[in-house]
């Protein structure tokens, strides 16, 4: 009885929802919407508000190009600004060399 247990594999549905990226329009979520705030503010205020065309031009030009290149990032690595994010944060942190402290290594002993 005891081997018919052991030989049963425990079987977990890891669900899809869980391991995929949050993605809008295919562009990574937070920056998306950045990108609308920014848009919003470029072309609403500025530009129907007062009538002002170069500005409502200028929103909507810059709506698309921003949409289609963070589609492309996306695309490439869907977590690429989270790893961007961290880099900046511990970049005090690990130097910029080949080795984690580079003028701190003690030479080796020659025997």
């Amino acid at each position: 009885m005891n081997n018919a247990m052991e030989e049963q594999l425990r079987i977990i549905p890891i669900h899809r929802s869980l391991t995929r990226p949050q993605l809008v329009m295919g562009c990574d979520r937070v920056l998306f919407l950045m990108l609308c705030m920014v848009v919003t503010l470029l072309a609403g205020p500025g530009g129907i508000m007062s009538k002002n065309l170069v500005n409502m031009l200028l929103g909507g030009a810059l709506f698309f190009i921003g949409r289609a290149a963070l589609s492309h990032m996306a695309k490439a690595d869907p977590g690429m600004s989270d790893v961007f994010k961290r880099s900046v944060r511990y970049r005090a942190e690990y130097p910029a060399s080949g080795t984690a402290g580079f003028r701190n290594v003690p030479k080796a002993r020659r025997w």
